[in-house]
């Protein structure tokens, strides 16, 4: 059982930390430019380079919490 309280702790971090750090982990990868507008001809280079920036962090933010998941179940199950 020791084992799966320092994994789900291990987890818990892992997860929570990228949530918390999204935006500079975006800024830090630029993964910003991996994002695709479909309707880029209504707004102008500022807005578009602002949405890009906060569905970039969305995305690294869900990805975080895909990360947690599994610590918060096991977490349930360890410290039951």
């Amino acid at each position: 059982m020791l084992i799966l309280k320092i994994i789900a702790v291990v987890l818990l971090l892992a997860g929570f930390g990228t949530v918390l750090e999204a935006k500079n982990l975006v800024k830090k990868f630029n993964t910003e430019q991996d994002v695709k507008v479909t309707f880029e001809h209504e707004m102008n280079e500022e807005e578009m380079a602002q949405y890009k920036l906060t569905k970039a962090t969305v995305n690294m933010k869900m990805f975080g919490m895909l990360i947690a998941l599994p610590g918060i179940i096991l977490t349930l199950f360890a410290f039951k």
